[in-house]
C-alpha cells in the first residue's frame, strides 16, 4: 500500500474494481477501516508531542477558535513554564524526558484533556473553560503550581521542581487568540521575574510591558546612535566638615517625548540587552576625561567614583579596559573608585576577587555600594580587596529616628573600623542624620544635604568657590541644594 492510499482511504476505496461478492465486500470493508485507522494513527503522530502525549499548538489554536464560537462569556489561557530547578537536571537526570511526561499527567489531574505541548518542550498551555473566572483561574493556578512542584517518585525522589504560570483572561469582543496568549505570555514573564508561582494578566501590567518594549527599543537606539541622548551629572561626596574629597558620576537618559529618566529605570534593561557593556564604557571614559580636566585646572587630590554593574564587572577584559583610559588620559589609579554591588561580587566570588586584586595592584579603589542589603558578613568582608563601604540609603532614611536603624548603622561603622575600611553613607538629606553619622564616626556623606547630582558647570562653581557644601544662601544654616542640574 503506497502513501496515497494510506492518507486518503476514500481515493483508495474508489480505486478498487467494483463486485457484487459479499466476502470481497467485506474484506474491502475491513481494508477501508484498517485505512482508516492508520490514518487517525498518522494525524494523533502528527499532532503530538512524542515526549509528552498532548496535543502541539496548532491543536490548541483550533480548539480555541471552537471555544470562542460557541461561548460569549469569559475563559482564559494559563501559559506554564517549568523552572530553573528543571534546567538543571534536564540533560543529566532527565535525558529521556520521563520527568516532563510525568509532570504532564500531574498537570492533567488537575486541569484535564485542557493541557497542550507549547513550542518550548518545558511550557504547557492549559485552555481555561467558559466557568473560568478571575477567582477560579488563582485557584487553578495555584493548585497546578503545587502538583508540579511536588516531589519525584523513585529513583528520582530526590528531585523536586516547580515552575511559572502566567494567566489571562478572554473577553468575547474585546481580545482574539493572539492577543490573550500574548497577555498570558506577559503575566508569565512577570511571574518569573517576580520568582512568584503565578501572575494574573492585569491591563496595567501589560501598560508597563509595552513601556518597556519601548523603552528598550530606543535605548539601543540612543546607545547606537552614539550617546546624544545621555549626559552625566556629578555628585559631591565630601567629608566630615563638609569639603568635597570626590564625585560620583551619575548617568541620565533623555530620549525625545518621554523626558529624563534615571539609571533605576534604564540600566535594568540595559543589564538584559547587553547594552550595558557600551554604556558603563561610555560613562567611564566620559567622567574620567571630566575629572582629566578638574586635576588640570588644579584640583590634583579630586577622585571619581564610577558604578559597575555585574554584567560590565564579570567581562574578562574589564581590568584591561579601566587601566587603558586611565593611562589615556595620564590618570593615577588613585584618582578613581569602582562602586560594586555584592551580588556583583559575589555571584562568582573568586573570579571577583582575582580582578579587583588586580585592579588595587594599579591603585584603583574599591566601594561596596548598598552594604548591609546583601550577603553582608565579616567572613566575606576580611577577604575582600576594597576601601570603601557605602551604607545603603534605606538605613539611612530614618536614622536619626529609627533605632533599629542606628543600630545597623552603628554595627556597619564599627565593622569597617575594625577592617580599616572607609565609610561612606548615601542619602544625606537632613541634619539629623548628618549628626548621627558625625557622631558614629562615618568619614565620608553623600546626599541632598549637600548636592543634588549637579552639572559639570556648576560642579566647578563648587571647587572654585573652596568646595565646601553646603554654601550660605544668606538665610540662616539652611543648606542651599545644588544649583541647575539640567
Amino acid at each position: 500500500m503506497n502513501h496515497k492510499d494510506v492518507t486518503h482511504p476514500e481515493q483508495a476505496l474508489s480505486d478498487l474494481p467494483v463486485t457484487t461478492d459479499l466476502n470481497e465486500v467485506d474484506e474491502l470493508r475491513k481494508q477501508l477501516q484498517a485505512l482508516e485507522e492508520k490514518n487517525k494513527d498518522l494525524e494523533n503522530l502528527l499532532n503530538q508531542n512524542p515526549y509528552t502525549g498532548l496535543p502541539i499548538r496548532r491543536v490548541f489554536d483550533r480548539d480555541f477558535e471552537r471555544l470562542v464560537q460557541r461561548s460569549e462569556r469569559p475563559f482564559g489561557v494559563a501559559i506554564l513554564r517549568l523552572d530553573s530547578a528543571y534546567e538543571r537536571v534536564k540533560n543529566t537526570r532527565d535525558r529521556n524526558k520521563i520527568l516532563l511526561f510525568q509532570t504532564t499527567r500531574r498537570l492533567m489531574s488537575v486541569a484535564g484533556k485542557n493541557v497542550y505541548q507549547s513550542d518550548r518542550v518545558d511550557e504547557f498551555i492549559v485552555l481555561l473553560h467558559a466557568s473560568s473566572n478571575a477567582d477560579l483561574a488563582r485557584e487553578l493556578a495555584a493548585e497546578m503550581a503545587e502538583v508540579v512542584s511536588e516531589r519525584h517518585e523513585g529513583p528520582a525522589n530526590d528531585i523536586a521542581f516547580g515552575c511559572h504560570i502566567g494567566v489571562a483572561l478572554y473577553e468575547s469582543g474585546h481580545t482574539d487568540r493572539a492577543e490573550v496568549i500574548g497577555n498570558a505570555d506577559i503575566a508569565l514573564e512577570e511571574a518569573v521575574r517576580s520568582r512568584s508561582p503565578w501572575h494574573i494578566y492585569t491591563p496595567e501590567l501589560g501598560a508597563g510591558y509595552r513601556r518597556k518594549v519601548l523603552v528598550e527599543k530606543m535605548l539601543t537606539g540612543a546607545v547606537r546612535a552614539g550617546f546624544e541622548q545621555f549626559r552625566i551629572l556629578y555628585q559631591p561626596i565630601v567629608d566630615r566638615d563638609g569639603r568635597i574629597s570626590g564625585s560620583e558620576a551619575l548617568i541620565r537618559w533623555n530620549p525625545p517625548d518621554l523626558g529624563s529618566i534615571g539609571p533605576a529605570a534604564f540600566i535594568p534593561i540595559a543589564e538584559e540587552t547587553g547594552d550595558i557593556r557600551f554604556i558603563g564604557q561610555w560613562i567611564l571614559y566620559n567622567s574620567c576625561r571630566r575629572l582629566a580636566q578638574w586635576h588640570a585646572q588644579g584640583y590634583k587630590n579630586l577622585y571619581i567614583s564610577v558604578n559597575v554593574a555585574p554584567t560590565q564587572f564579570a567581562q574578562d577584559d574589564l581590568v584591561e579596559r579601566v587601566v587603558g583610559i586611565l593611562d589615556s588620559l595620564k590618570l593615577p589609579g588613585s584618582s578613581l573608585k569602582l562602586e560594586l554591588t555584592e551580588g556583583a561580587i559575589m555571584s562568582k566570588p573568586e573570579e571577583a576577587v582575582t580582578k579587583m586584586h588586580a585592579l588595587r595592584e594599579r591603585g584603583i579603589r574599591i566601594s561596596v555600594d548598598d552594604f548591609g542589603t546583601g550577603y553582608s558578613s565579616l567572613s566575606y568582608l576580611q577577604r575582600l580587596p576594597i576601601d570603601t563601604l557605602k551604607i545603603d540609603r534605606s538605613f539611612i532614611d530614618d536614622v536619626d529616628i529609627n533605632p533599629e536603624n542606628q543600630e545597623i548603622v552603628r554595627a556597619i561603622i564599627s565593622m569597617a573600623r575594625n577592617l580599616h575600611l572607609e565609610t561612606l553613607a548615601e542619602g544625606v538629606e537632613r541634619e539629623g542624620q548628618l549628626r548621627f553619622l558625625r557622631d558614629e564616626g562615618c568619614e565620608f556623606i553623600q546626599g541632598f544635604y549637600f548636592s543634588k547630582p549637579a552639572n559639570e558647570h556648576s560642579f566647578t562653581s563648587y571647587l572654585q568657590d573652596g568646595g565646601l557644601l553646603p554654601q550660605s544662601n544668606g538665610h540662616g544654616d539652611e543648606p542651599m541644594l545644588a544649583g541647575p542640574v539640567s
